[in-house]
């Protein structure tokens, strides 16, 4: 792996301006970026980002943030034209937009960015790929969101994480999570608690498949509709509603199964995250998952039968499961990491420069 993190300055040094348009919310997308950012200029590469101020506490301070307010339409020429100007003052060889409306505004002014290469990084499957078109290079996140494009030619390169440190499932397990060392083996589930992430889906198959018990991690407005779900089919004694928690990866670790049962995903990252630290994993067929997990770990999205199926399947087997996705560690361990994520999205800016 050392020719990931060869420094920069083996390569020359890149100028590229990241364009992120999101507001507020720090999820899987921002998290991509910010963390691809900051590690191109950890190697040496002149690193800018144009992004809402609510983003600026994210990126290092080696990268030079640029605030620029995303709340506004993507077509708003008076919005487009301040873009412009940002992007041209950090005097990149590479603009990278990030996502539809970033995409978009990008695409808009392109025009009147002379010499200046456009990448594109598109993290969900979409209707239109209109926003990505008449880019120089578009990268995606997973083969799906690739073959969505409707013939756009794109390179994969999966979300990836600096894997967890050593300690991490160890400090998890010396905050006492409820129902470890019971009759019945924990399962994990992390995320955003909105209706993407289809934790009510989850909670409605758990209701019909008896002999484990749910650690559902994470925060959101759909809390009050999941707990409405537990209360009616009785599943407060099997499930723990833990909110938000910074050691979520560690109760990852301390499962005996990771659930992603999102009816559409980007990444998702917490599946890289659970394959990181070795717990066998089932998902719906989101983002990279088919490309990470076997069939028989793979779900059909937007299905009470298909989680029912999936849960039924691992726990007739978990330890069998287990073994069976050994390949799949060793492919997260060895491919999806920050450092192979960078050097990938260095090698499409060498590429496109010539």
């Amino acid at each position: 792996m050392a020719a990931f993190t060869r420094p920069a300055s083996l390569r020359g040094v890149i100028r590229v301006c990241h364009v992120l348009a999101s507001v507020g919310e720090k999820g899987g997308l921002e998290k991509n970026v910010i963390e691809l950012a900051n590690r191109q200029a950890a190697l040496g590469h002149a690193v800018s980002a144009v992004a809402d101020e609510t983003m600026r506490p994210h990126f290092d301070p080696a990268v030079n943030f640029l605030a620029h307010p995303m709340g506004g339409g993507r077509l708003n020429p008076f919005n487009l034209v301040a873009l412009r100007g940002k992007i041209l003052s950090t005097r990149p060889q590479i603009v990278h937009a990030h996502a539809n409306k970033a995409g978009a505004m990008v695409r808009s002014v392109r025009r009147f960015l002379p010499g200046i290469k456009r990448v594109a990084t598109v993290q969900n499957i979409k209707r239109s790929a209109r926003p990505f078109r008449d880019y120089d290079a578009v990268i995606t996140a997973s083969a799906q969101v690739r073959d969505s494009l409707g013939g756009i030619p794109a390179t994969v390169i999966w979300n990836s994480i600096a894997p967890p440190p050593p300690g991490t499932r160890e400090a998890a397990l010396a905050t006492n999570p409820p129902f470890l060392g019971g009759p019945e083996p924990v399962f994990c589930t992390v995320g955003r608690l909105v209706p993407a992430k289809g934790m009510d889906l989850l909670l409605e198959a758990m209701a019909q498949v008896p002999g484990f018990k749910l650690w559902l991690v994470g925060e959101g407005l759909q809390r009050p509709q999941l707990e409405e779900i537990i209360g009616r089919h009785g599943l407060s004694d099997r499930v723990w509603m833990a909110g938000h928690r910074d050691d979520a990866v560690g109760l990852m670790g301390c499962a005996e199964l990771f659930i992603v049962a999102s009816r559409n995903e980007g990444g998702p990252y917490t599946l890289a995250e659970a394959l990181h630290m070795k717990v066998p994993s089932i998902s719906t067929k989101v983002g990279f998952a088919p490309e990470f997990l076997p069939a028989e770990a793979l779900m059909e999205t937007h299905s009470v039968p298909e989680l029912v199926r999936g849960l039924k399947h691992a726990l007739a087997d978990l330890a069998g499961l287990k073994a069976r996705l050994a390949p799949s560690f060793e492919l997260v361990a060895n491919e999806v990491t920050l450092d192979a994520m960078t050097a990938k999205v260095i090698g499409v800016y060498e590429r496109v420069l010539g």
